[in-house]
């Protein structure tokens, strides 16, 4: 073979080889675990989408504007604000943590990675301490029994409330009494003006209620003519009448404070009238021991109201919080460490408690995930080995801050 020829064919043979030995590069330059991480976020932003698109549908679709304002069902805008801020302080935190990481400064890493940590535990303690507020005061679901809270203030709402009271040993006014028995027993019951029997001051305050306001509310429903159906009678709306009553278990002001001082005065006025009617219809009975009974179990509770109406009158100036919420019979048992809540009407209460708790219920659970995986890198040498691991779950603690930036304005701002 000639020179010619080897010379070819050794370069032939190199050509060929040269061919063979390709180089590929990375179509992107992530690796495994951050796309796994991603398709993993893409998950949850439609599963947090989902949760965020109904609430924003149930809010703006319920009836009337009846959705509960953040002060009607005590959420804090400055809890909330002060839990906004430490999210995104934990964010900044957990990306100083990464840079620290990729150049090798393992104790600086660690160091923010702990605040991190702590920021999220932070976060974790206030919204404790919002849930446990909102479980003081009843608002809450209830699985498997029926809620304190009630969208309407009707004769179910009246009638659970009375079954709550007197569970919780409020003693009523001695109800109209038509034998010897019946006679017996109520003479029994103190009388409203009795102040001379010793009693606790949660025992005085639900038995004053029952007293004052609730048997009212039923001799209302029961005996007097009512004018949201016929304007023209005379008598009292019995609609209006209920949602007086349940404002002075859990006052609304804002929606309800202006409904509540009307009726209020109507109760008066048809109280001053009905009192003078009582002593020619006593008369007119005569000697009929059932008729007079009933007039004098009347003449009870209408005076047992007015004499109410008068003290809240007297007390109506002065009082309330910053925000025109006024306590309650509900805030003074609180505040005298008694365990009973009695039941509340809060239009739309049930499903504002029943979105925020899952909502930001699955919002906490995911902050929970965070601090365990933030935790495991804290027995860890946090040298440039570490960083993909410390920037994944950087990541996903970014999705979780951006989660609360969504759930922050919706129930805390408005």
């Amino acid at each position: 073979m000639s020179e010619h020829e080897d010379h070819h064919d050794e370069h032939g043979h190199d050509d060929h080889h040269g061919h063979l030995q390709l180089e590929y590069e990375e179509a992107l330059p992530i690796n495994n675990g951050k796309v796994c991480l991603w398709l993993f976020l893409s998950t949850e932003i439609m599963f947090f989408a989902g949760l965020i698109g109904t609430y924003i549908v149930l809010r703006f679709g319920s009836p009337g504007d009846t959705w509960p304002r953040p002060h009607d069902v005590h959420v804090s805008e400055i809890l909330g604000t002060i839990n906004t801020f430490i999210l995104i302080l934990s964010s900044f935190t957990v990306v100083l943590t990464y840079e620290a990481t990729k150049r090798n400064n393992a104790t600086r890493a660690k160091m923010f990675l702990a605040f991190t940590f702590l920021c999220g535990c932070a976060f974790l303690g206030i919204k404790l301490v919002e849930y446990s507020g909102k479980f003081a005061y009843g608002i809450h679901p209830n699985p498997g029994a029926r809620s304190l809270l009630y969208e309407q203030a009707d004769v179910y709402y009246l009638k659970d409330l009375r079954a709550k009271l007197t569970s919780s040993g409020a003693i009523p006014l001695a109800a109209a009494a038509t034998d010897a028995m019946a006679e017996e027993a109520a003479a029994q019951v103190p009388d409203v003006t009795d102040t001379s029997g010793a009693q606790s001051g949660e025992s005085k305050l639900i038995t004053d209620f029952l007293q004052n306001s609730v048997q009212w509310a039923e001799y209302v429903v029961g005996r007097v003519p009512n004018t949201h159906v016929d304007p023209t009678a005379h008598g009292l709306n019995h609609r209006d009448v209920l949602i007086a009553v349940s404002q002075e278990v859990y006052p609304i002001e804002r929606r309800y404070g202006n409904l509540t001082k009307a009726t209020h005065v109507a109760e008066k006025a048809f109280i001053e009238i009905r009192l003078a009617e009582l002593p020619a219809e006593q008369e007119a009975a005569g000697d009929d021991k059932d008729v007079q009974s009933l007039l004098a179990f009347e003449k009870k509770i209408l005076e047992a109201r007015q004499a109410h109406l008068a003290h809240l009158t007297a007390h109506a100036h002065g009082e309330g919080d910053e925000h025109g919420h006024s306590s309650g019979v509900n805030a003074e048992l609180r505040e005298s460490e008694s365990k009973i809540i009695l039941p509340m009407h809060i239009p739309s209460g049930n499903m504002f408690s029943a979105t925020y708790f899952l909502l930001t219920g699955f919002h906490a659970l995911h902050v929970i995930v965070g601090l365990i995986l933030f935790a495991f890198p804290m027995f860890w040498t946090l040298d440039r080995s570490r960083a993909n691991y410390i920037e994944n779950i950087g990541l996903y603690w970014h999705f979780v801050d951006l989660v609360w930036i969504f759930l922050f304005p919706l129930f805390y701002l408005f």
